[in-house]
């Protein structure tokens, strides 16, 4: 047995669509699914991976957040980013902007909220090429713009999964005590964002908050954002309305008629575009 244990929280980003969640349903569990569900907030797996060889051995407990890829959700993408200690960047091969979106949204916030951390680069769904030689290229410029490893894989096929996962853990290991530094960035221009994506955002950090965590709180907000019908795309007022009221009764269970009708005044508000900004 290893004689070391080490837990690591790992996070997955990039745009919507790239292949996160089936990246992370090949590792774990090694399966494949063509249905596209997306991600609502973040979804946290775990899988153990041993590296070494005896009498050396290190078990590292890879804590994996899926994390949504819809931009505008600030408060959720924050919320997972921090603490983090390695990162697998991924992007669509097949989709130019997914490619751009990594290096200029998707990693200067990890730089900004979490620090240097180790980071690994990953071209998804290379069974969909024609031809890999300027996509094997560009991913190794890629890979020495910003001195991380770099992989094409396949979801679908299974092609190199497990060896960015493993390529992820073998450099958190040496950085897992350490303060990675972070980058003073100053924040680029962002397109404007959605007012109801904002609303569904703050609804959902609140409620985690009021839970004591993301990882108590998410996954209520999904089951109840799920039940309410809300595309965290394009939320409207009507679904987003339905969710403020199932989540007050789930609260129901845990705080008093004031704290609840408290909570959902305040969420309600936001719908009128009060407390926005």
């Amino acid at each position: 047995m290893p004689r070391d244990a080490l837990k690591a929280k790992i996070l997955l980003l990039g745009d919507g669509a790239v292949g996160k969640t089936s990246l992370i349903r090949r590792f774990v569990v090694d399966q494949y699914s063509d249905n596209y569900i997306t991600t609502i907030g973040t979804k946290i797996s775990k899988k153990d991976v041993i590296l070494g060889r005896p009498p050396h051995e290190i078990d590292v407990v890879m804590q994996i957040w899926d994390v949504l890829g819809q931009k505008g959700y600030g408060g959720v993408h924050e919320t997972a980013v921090k603490g983090a200690q390695g990162v697998l960047l991924v992007y669509d091969l097949t989709q130019e902007d997914t490619r751009r979106s990594m290096e200029e949204y998707w990693m200067p916030m990890v730089w900004r909220l979490a620090g240097r951390v180790p980071m690994v680069l990953v071209g998804n769904k290379s069974d969909l090429l024609e031809g890999r030689v300027h996509a094997h290229e560009y991913l190794y410029y890629l890979s020495q713009k910003f001195a991380a490893p770099s992989l094409m894989t396949s979801a679908k096929t299974g092609d190199r999964v497990d060896e960015a996962f493993r390529t992820l853990a073998e450099r958190v290991v040496p950085t897992s005590r350490t303060q990675a530094p972070r980058l003073e960035l100053v924040t680029p221009p962002q397109e404007p964002v959605d007012r109801l994506i904002r609303v569904a955002d703050k609804i959902m950090t609140d409620f985690c908050y009021q839970m004591g965590g993301v990882e108590t709180g998410m996954p209520i907000v999904k089951r109840q954002f799920e039940r309410s019908g809300v595309d965290v795309r394009a939320p409207s007022e009507e679904t987003l309305r339905a969710v403020i009221d199932r989540l007050a009764e789930v609260e129901r269970d845990f705080k008093t008629t004031s704290e609840i009708e408290t909570n959902r005044q305040r969420r309600t508000r936001w719908l009128g575009g009060d407390e926005l900004d």
